[in-house]
């Protein structure tokens, strides 16, 4: 039997996470001023503040009420330990005295020998340290700390901005996914992975990345989930045949890409859908989308390593997705991510 929890419950709860990860954003300017004797960017305007708040809390109504709905189960919500949450803070506090050393001195090729040895088979454009994290995607360490780096970024609503997909996808599957077989492309540590395997229980899962630790870690965070599959693979360069999934799933990956990046991971996505399969993606709200985050879309790709961001600001997904030959386009935003659902055209 489904858990039945009162929505305002779940509304306090995601409240009270968002607050905790606007705390420990609050303490890294500290690191920086520590470790380079320089303070942050200019910090946001009060304006500016309010309008973030108030787009929180309509990500937070929106994702409690999907859950009062059943399109997927409160079980998304689950905590981590505190223990371990706690350890990872403090970890990322340290490690932010490099990434703030980076970032003043603009170092965007910070790697290990390990690291380098790694990246031979690597496409250029991935070769770097993406928001100045040590490692890039190329460590251990980096695919530990990525989740939590990005929800003190976001102020915890990394998640409930993932699960933006989800209602996209139950609109046209709203079973428990019996027979369904989904790709998810760059799935980097399965935390989108997690949520649609919640929501479809019975779907099988490919769950592919480029990163090995990052595929690694994505198999830990898994375990005990069944009828997933990993393998090690570049979204442009798929290692599967044509018409083999019902849908193609991406999450946080395309403004990483260089634009012939994009449109070839559209091109790939097609060749592997089955007829009237769908691709699927949450990413970055771009320009046009909600005029009051013009300044984030600017500030962004300034005050972090994202060198394809600003492109990928100015192009619109939905013009990209129709030129690759999908139909049927749907798409919602929440806070500062947008979801898209097209079908595979005949």
């Amino acid at each position: 039997m489904a858990l039945k929890i009162p929505i305002e419950l779940l509304k306090i709860y995601q409240t009270a996470r968002t607050l905790q990860f606007s705390l420990q954003a609050r303490a890294l300017p500290l690191i920086t001023k520590l470790a380079t004797g320089q303070s942050q960017p200019q910090q946001i305007t009060i304006k500016q503040q309010l309008s973030l708040k108030q787009e929180v809390e309509k990500l937070i109504n929106l994702d409690c009420e999907n859950i009062s709905k059943g399109l997927y189960p409160v079980d998304v919500l689950w905590p981590e330990r505190p223990d371990k949450h706690i350890r990872r803070a403090i970890e990322i506090f340290r490690d932010g005295l490099q990434v703030s050393k980076r970032r003043v001195q603009k170092e965007t090729q910070d790697f290990s020998a390990k690291e380098m040895s790694s990246m031979q088979e690597l496409p250029d454009y991935y070769k770097r340290n993406f928001h100045f994290q040590t490692g890039g995607y190329l460590s251990e360490k980096s695919a530990e700390l990525y989740d939590h780096q990005v929800d003190i970024l976001f102020s915890g609503t990394t998640d409930a901005m993932r699960r933006l997909l989800l209602p996209l996808l139950k609109e046209k599957w709203p079973g428990n996914g019996e027979g369904l077989h989904f790709l998810e492309i760059a799935a980097g540590t399965g935390r989108l992975t997690r949520f649609v395997k919640l929501a479809y229980p019975q779907a099988r899962i490919t769950v592919t990345d480029l990163s090995w630790p990052y595929l690694a870690k994505a198999q830990e965070n898994l375990r005990g989930l069944s009828r997933l599959d990993f393998v090690q693979a570049a979204a442009e360069k798929l290692p599967f045949t044509d018409n083999s999934f019902d849908a193609v799933l991406s999450c946080f990956l395309f403004h990483e890409l260089p634009m012939p990046v994009r449109q070839k991971v559209l091109q790939e996505s097609k060749r592997v859908l089955r007829e009237a399969g769908v691709f699927a993606m949450a990413d970055s709200v771009q320009k046009g989308d909600n005029d009051e985050f013009l300044w984030a879309l600017e500030r962004f790709p300034k005050d972090f390593h994202e060198p394809f961001y600003k492109n990928y600001s100015l192009h619109s997904l939905e013009n990209l997705i129709d030129q690759a030959g999908f139909a049927n386009l749907r798409s919602c935003v929440g806070f500062l991510t947008k979801a898209l659902i097209a079908e595979r055209r005949p």
